[in-house]
């Protein structure tokens, strides 16, 4: 599927953005910085191995890049509205909010399915009915983990919001701190490799996961960038959407590699082969194609988390991605 991917985006975005090329001012006068946010954890194994690999320099000769590292979606979208990053990434959660209160963003691509994991450190709870007064952590209010909370709640206790003055926002690291300290917090809604790090802790184990919740795979993060950037600088969003191509294509056809290159670039508590592992888990897939948008939107739609819903998933996303089989 990611080979299928990159052949296809490899014609069809440049095809594409050759359009906003004719209609966009000259190559010279795009942008000479390309400023791009992450948050930690496996889930940006793409835009790692772009970083370290140096696939942007490679394409982009001149250009200056800057990378950072913020600690939620809600602190990446607040910080793309100020014009302080470029390109952003992150949950679905934060994206679907922002494009509802007007902003003009599209995703460049996606870069993940993968389940997010509520662990808890004590044994009594075994449902969301044992919650209370439990505290919970996560990266923020409206995170696509929030989100898959209140999904959960729904089904559990038959209201989204029942334990959302039980949560608490910790990043991914401080909130494993946390949960194995056994202090601040009983349960941590998490990711890869956070969660699955915990687990192999005595005392802690799962409740259930955003599958479970949504009712089948999901995108976890994506890219993004607003429409007005992207029409300003063609070039730059074709060797953005190039890279990540080429990088989703790397780890699926040199998985270890891609694990120890997270490994020693993010300074991991995992080891290499732990890391491979978890990639290599059922449910866990590193893939551009965006999938469960209208999914999570229209769920929060329904719960007041936004107001309207588009027709299409291709809404949210730039032409060159439209003929995948996204959702």
């Amino acid at each position: 599927m990611v080979h299928a991917v990159a052949r296809w985006l490899g014609h069809s975005t440049a095809v594409a953005l050759a359009v906003l090329v004719a209609a966009s001012p000259t190559a010279a006068e795009e942008a000479r910085q390309l400023r791009i946010v992450k948050q930690p954890g496996l889930a940006y194994l793409q835009l790692i191995v772009m970083r370290e690999q140096k696939l942007l320099e490679k394409r982009l000769p001149g250009v200056e890049m800057e990378w950072r590292q913020l600690t939620s979606g809600p602190v990446i979208r607040d910080a793309m509205v100020a014009g302080q990053m470029d390109i952003g990434s992150g949950g679905l959660g934060p994206f679907i909010q922002a494009i509802d209160k007007g902003l003009d963003w599209k995703t460049l691509g996606a870069l993940d399915e993968m389940p997010l994991y509520l662990n808890c450190a004590r044994a009594d709870i075994k449902t969301l009915k044992d919650l209370k007064p439990d505290r919970i952590a996560m990266p923020a209010i409206g995170s696509i983990q929030h989100v898959a909370l209140q999904m959960a709640a729904e089904k559990e206790l038959g209201n989204p919001k029942a334990l959302n003055q039980q949560v608490v926002a910790m990043s991914h690291p401080d909130g494993t701190a946390a949960i194995l300290s056994k202090r601040e917090i009983t349960c941590h809604l998490s990711s890869p490799p956070f969660q699955h790090e915990q687990l192999r802790e005595p005392g802690i184990h799962k409740v259930f996961d955003s599958y479970q919740a949504a009712g089948g795979p999901h995108t976890f993060n994506l890219t993004w960038a607003s429409g007005k950037w992207i029409k300003a600088n063609p070039r730059l969003a074709q060797a953005f959407m190039d890279a990540l191509k080429q990088a989703t294509a790397f780890i699926a056809a040199r998985p270890a590699e891609a694990a120890q290159l997270y490994v020693s670039s993010e300074k991991s508590k995992s080891t290499p082969e732990q890391i491979l592992e978890i990639m290599k888990q059922d449910g866990i897939k590193f893939t551009m194609t965006p999938s469960g948008l209208i999914k999570f939107a229209s769920f929060m739609q329904k719960i007041g988390m936004i107001k309207t819903v588009p027709p299409s998933w291709r809404d949210y996303a730039v032409e060159p991605l439209h003929a995948l089989p996204g959702s």
